[in-house]
């Protein structure tokens, strides 16, 4: 079982160690008459672990989200790569898995970057010297970091497609705006939160113009957003969505919304989410069973073969979807057409658990209650094995079948 976070000296030096110790005090500190009623567990939000990077030639600390179903499949996942982490774990987490329950985005795994040098690691470097940015400038060490450190290790460790998004704030969406430069493959989209474009007096806008200019095959997504912020931080920001709509290469997609409602500190989490929203338009399936009752399962297979050839890597139709029609196909009494779905979803998912009490309760209402025993028991034993949190329910069901 990978380890969770654990509340130790070192975790209090970062504002997400501090939010989530005092969150689980929060959960654990309950009044009387709620600690009688059963024991207590703390909510677990993910990992802490560091990497040294020769690169950087420090120690960096890195955060990592992974959803729920994780550790109960063998599903691979696009992965968020959030720059200032450390502040923005918390929120993000949430949005992805808001979003993706509700059918809206995949699910997602997070690489939180807390900082060690804020203004080092997210400004590339000035045109001369600066008596307020004194460590200006190392936005092309830590993107090679990024790039030939990180990536290789969560890629190495966590199941992971080839669909990579970039998060960043102010600093981080300029640091955004570089690495789109610097190494345009590397990410497939990013989320450029009030970018500071500003920096070193808008010379990374003209840059931007040039590249595109020259790289007309360039493809990828950017959002981008601005708060209710005037003078240098609107000029660079709208200058630069300027260059996007006169150079913007035909596969490049791109959206800037100005956020007039939200400040440059309140701005991040409605951008995040709709960015989010945004790359991920058409994601959902619309009138999931009346395109079944029209196209049969082919048709939904047809969506999803669509993603797969947007977003550059194989998007199966989730399990979730195929139990939904499954479902529905037994309360209309459609039986033998309810296990050919099922039994679908088994072949597709076999190391889900979920996909065979399902199958069992086709084979249960098809009659066949000795196929249906066995899938509940294959549901008890992989829902044990892997502690599944419906594995009370699989094991009832395999009692029942047998009763």
């Amino acid at each position: 079982m990978r380890p969770y976070f654990s509340f130790n000296s070192s975790m209090y030096n970062s504002r997400l160690g501090n939010l989530v110790f005092a969150f689980a005090v929060c959960l654990l500190i309950t009044p009387a008459s709620f600690a009688q009623q059963g024991e207590s567990t703390p909510i677990q939000l993910g990992i802490k672990t560091s990497i040294t990077s020769e690169i950087m030639d420090e120690e960096r600390p890195v955060l990592v989200y992974t959803p729920a179903s994780y550790d109960q499949s063998a599903t691979s996942y696009p992965v968020i790569y959030l720059l200032d982490g450390d502040g923005h774990l918390l929120h993000t987490a949430g949005i992805t898995q808001f979003l993706s329950n509700n059918g809206k985005m995949p699910e997602a795994i997070i690489i939180g970057l807390p900082n060690t040098d804020r203004t080092r690691d997210l400004t590339p470097a000035l045109s001369g010297p600066s008596d307020q940015f004194p460590t200006a400038g190392g936005a092309d060490t830590f993107l090679s970091f990024i790039a030939d450190e990180l990536i290789p290790y969560v890629e190495s460790n966590y199941r992971t497609v080839p669909y990579r998004i970039l998060i960043g704030h102010s600093f981080g969406g300029l640091f955004s705006v570089n690495a789109l430069l610097k190494k345009p493959g590397l990410f497939n989209a990013h989320i450029s939160i009030s970018p500071s474009m500003w920096w070193d007096n808008k010379g990374l806008v003209d840059k931007v113009g040039t590249f595109m200019k020259d790289n007309p095959e360039l493809k990828g997504s950017y959002y981008m957003t601005l708060g209710n912020e005037g003078g240098a931080m609107l000029a660079g920001t709208w200058e630069l969505a300027g260059v996007f709509e006169e150079h913007g290469p035909q596969h490049f997609k791109w959206h800037f919304e100005l956020m007039k409602e939200e400040t440059h500190g309140s701005i991040p989490h409605r951008s995040t989410y709709k960015g989010l929203e945004w790359l991920y338009d058409g994601w959902s399936i619309d009138n999931l069973f009346g395109r079944v009752a029209e196209g049969g399962m082919e048709d939904v297979d047809a969506h999803y073969e669509a993603l797969s050839a947007h977003f550059g890597y194989e998007i199966k139709t989730p399990e979730s979807i195929v139990n939904q029609v499954g479902y529905t196909l037994l309360g209309q009494e459609r039986v033998e057409e309810a296990v050919a779905v099922m039994q679908r979803n088994a072949t597709n998912f076999p190391e889900s658990p979920n996909v065979y009490d399902s199958l069992g309760d086709a084979y249960k209402a098809n009659g066949d209650t000795d196929k249906a025993s066995e899938s509940y028991k294959k549901a008890c034993s992989m829902g044990s094995a892997v502690n599944h949190p419906n594995t009370g329910v699989y094991c009832k069901n395999a009692v029942d079948a047998n009763n």
